[in-house]
């Protein structure tokens, strides 16, 4: 596991990235003026400007280093001390131990400024009160929410320091490292049965678009099954509708016949008679 770092660091620490020669005037560029004052006023602020880092150094200073390593430096030109330190308090990262020390430090004392117009300062001061009621909730909010959360994480860090079991911590990671042995096959696992399902769908797509091709072929056979059946019933249903006026009339010349056959028969026999009787 990852080490913890003492609750004490939250604390005044000093970073090796801050220097005390951070505020250090030019000379060339301050030449003739009034020195600046070492100390801020009090009525400013009670709090102590972070100390800026190295890397943030201004272009006057890498520009005034270049100058002493050039070799054309005059060492008369300069008069006072490069080397001057600027002595300043360090910053506490976060000196507010409960909620009424941070509401009090953001109201600033009850401080208030002065406005210059009378009249914007009368128009202030008429909603002043509900800008007052509003502001202190919002601060109080601030500070019932960020110092606990400080708090919590500071006895947080002091747990993991003095009570963090290297066998649990062990376990920790052992447990991790098979949930995500887990996840990766319940992943794998899933997206096969993704692949599945794809394949499966575009299998039942193919299925329904042969099943419509084959209804459409049953239902063209039909129709043509129809056509067909009615071009052989017609012929054979108008048949059978003419069919007793034909046999009527097949009837009918049939008994003509046969009544002409008859009349035929008796002369034939009347003739045959007459040549026998002639013989005799």
């Amino acid at each position: 596991m990852a080490p913890y770092n003492h609750p004490k660091s939250l604390q005044k620490t000093k970073s090796p990235l801050f220097s005390a020669t951070t505020f250090k005037r030019s000379p060339l560029l301050y030449r003739g003026r009034v020195p600046a004052r070492r100390n801020p006023p009090e009525s400013r602020s009670k709090h102590v400007l972070p100390i800026i880092p190295e890397i943030f150094g201004s272009p006057d200073r890498d520009r005034r280093r270049s100058r002493l390593n050039s070799v054309y430096y005059d060492p008369f030109e300069q008069q006072e001390d490069v080397d001057e330190v600027f002595d300043e308090e360090e910053r506490p990262t976060f000196t507010w131990e409960n909620e009424k020390t941070l509401v009090s430090d953001l109201l600033h004392d009850g401080h208030e400024q002065e406005h210059e117009d009378v009249k914007l300062s009368s128009l202030a001061d008429s909603i002043q009160a509900a800008f007052s009621v509003h502001s202190k909730e919002l601060l109080d909010d601030v500070a019932d929410t960020l110092v606990p959360a400080v708090n919590l994480v500071k006895h947080g860090h002091q747990v993991l320091n003095d009570q963090v079991d290297d066998s649990f911590a062990l376990g920790v990671l052992e447990f991790d490292e098979a949930c995500k042995k887990l996840e990766a096959v319940t992943i794998s696992s899933h997206n096969e049965l993704k692949k599945a399902y794809r394949t499966s769908q575009a299998r039942v797509q193919d299925l329904l678009k042969q099943l419509e091709e084959a209804c459409t072929r049953r239902d063209r056979l039909w129709v043509d099954f129809e056509a067909a059946l009615d071009d052989i019933l017609n012929p054979a249903t108008n048949s059978l509708k003419t069919l007793p006026i034909r046999m009527e009339r097949t009837i009918a010349t049939l008994e003509k016949q046969s009544k002409q056959i008859g009349k035929d028969n008796g002369s034939k026999e009347k003739y045959l008679k007459g040549l026998l009787s002639k013989f005799t």
